[in-house]
This record gives C-alpha cells, structure tokens and sequence, in this order.
C-alpha cells in the first residue's frame, strides 16, 4: 500500500539534487527535465522554490543551475561527521604542529571551494576565512589544484562559471591565464598561492583523491610573508602537503594507478 504520508513533491525535489549532484556539472533546465523525467512545468516550479529557499541558484549567463549556499550550510552539520573530515583531522594536526602554520582542508562546490577545516596557526594568518565560508577557484591554491586533477569535460562545465574577480594585483583575471597555471600545476604536482588572494599571504596545496581516483577536495599550509619572507619556504613545504594529502587520498580509498 502506498504511504500516505510521502509527499511526491518533495522526492521530486530531492530528484533534481540528485541530477546535479550525480551529473557533476551545472545543468540547464532542459538538461535537468531530460535527466529527471519529470515534466518541464514542474521542474521549473520546484527549480524556482528551491532557488528562493537558496537550495539552488541560477547562472545569470549560462542559464544553468548549481546547489546554493544555503544548502552547503545546512550541510555543515553533516561535515562533523564526514569521512574526509574525520580521516584527514590527525594529519592535518601533525602537520600543523610540525610546521606551526595553518593547514586547511576544502571541497570543491561548484566554482568555489568551501572550507571543511582549518587547523590554525599561533601567529596571524592575514585573511578571515572560517569553517564553512567559501572562495572562488581562481585565486586560491587548493581551488587551483583541484581544477588541475579534473577530467577535460569536467574543468569546461566550470571555466565559464567563473568571475575572475581581482583580489589583489596577483590575482589570475583570464581563463587562459588559469589554464596555463593549471598545466605547470600538472607537472609539479601542486599548487601555490603568491599574494593571489590577499597581499602578504602565501600558501602552498595539494589534492586529494577518491576511490574513483576524482580529485574532489585539498589541503594546503599558509603562512604570511611577515613571517615567511623567502620564497624557498614554497618548496620546503610543497613536499610537506603533497605527502599528507597523499596520506589523506589512501585513506579516501585511493590507489595510485
């Protein structure tokens, strides 16, 4: 017998999350229409409820969808328990102590990356950022990192998405920019960020993988120039969060191939 507490609009709902999340991409509404088998007058109604609830927003020049802030918020309760968390805490700590800078752990969310930990320094880090804030790819190195581990198809569903807003004078504003960095991130295996986001903060990132070999999330150190002035300190700790981001990924189920 059917249930007659279960509400069909809110599995509807819950179906388009569904398509965004499995997709991986931003979706136009046809796209998601298509994916979801539901009617185009329906999932256009549930789309726009879901939009003023901040669940999902809506690209003003793509016309295509991806999952807002509010629901990475109300996600953020769940991330206490989240195995990347969980699995990544103790070496994230070790290497706190180890080095006495910031070390942080982000995931990928759209063209953002949203912060999941932070390990803080004893000294001033020059940049407010807390669990649960977000910043665009471009200017961060973990934002950069990721991109440079993402399949082809993947990296052009979020190139577009992107603002290039400049933070500082270092900041990368073109996406060809960007995708030369991306390249010589490749063949270093890391990612740095050179007073990009804000001026006198340097940090140093490195990916992390999954089961499925997705580099889905990363960790990185940051420090201040006030402190750190040479730029030999980039090198010094580049090996430092390349072997603990490693450490994390095997932990993810991660087998080098």
């Amino acid at each position: 017998m059917p249930d007659k507490d279960h509400i069909k609009s809110v599995e509807k709902c819950f179906l388009i999350l569904d398509c965004l999340h499995n997709g991986r991409r931003l979706m136009t509404l046809d796209e998601i229409t298509q994916t979801t088998g539901h009617k185009k007058t329906t999932c256009f109604r549930l789309l726009k409820t879901l939009r003023t609830l901040g669940v999902v927003e809506l690209s003003p020049d793509t016309k295509k969808y991806q999952f807002g802030p509010r629901l990475a918020a109300l996600g953020l309760t769940a991330l206490k328990n989240m195995n990347l968390r969980n699995a990544a805490l103790p070496i994230l700590q070790e290497l706190r102590d180890e080095t006495g800078e910031t070390v942080n752990l982000t995931i990928l969310s759209g063209s953002e990356i949203l912060y999941v930990e932070r390990i803080m320094s004893d000294y001033l880090v020059n940049v407010n950022v807390n669990i649960g804030d977000r910043l665009p790819v471009h200017c961060a190195s973990m934002g950069k990192v990721i991109l440079a581990y993402l399949p082809e198809d993947r990296l052009e569903t979020i190139l577009p998405a992107i603002s290039f807003g400049k933070k500082t004078d270092k900041t990368i504003v073109s996406r060809s920019a960007l995708i030369r960095e991306l390249e010589q991130i490749r063949s270093k295996g890391y990612a740095i960020n050179d007073e990009e986001l804000e001026k006198g903060l340097r940090a140093v990132a490195a990916p992390i993988f999954n089961y499925t070999g997705e580099a889905f999330a990363a960790t990185n150190i940051a420090w201040t120039t006030a402190r750190h002035p040479e730029r030999r300190t980039f090198l010094e700790y580049a090996g430092k969060i390349v072997s603990a981001a490693e450490k994390i990924s095997r932990l993810m189920g991660y087998t080098p191939g």
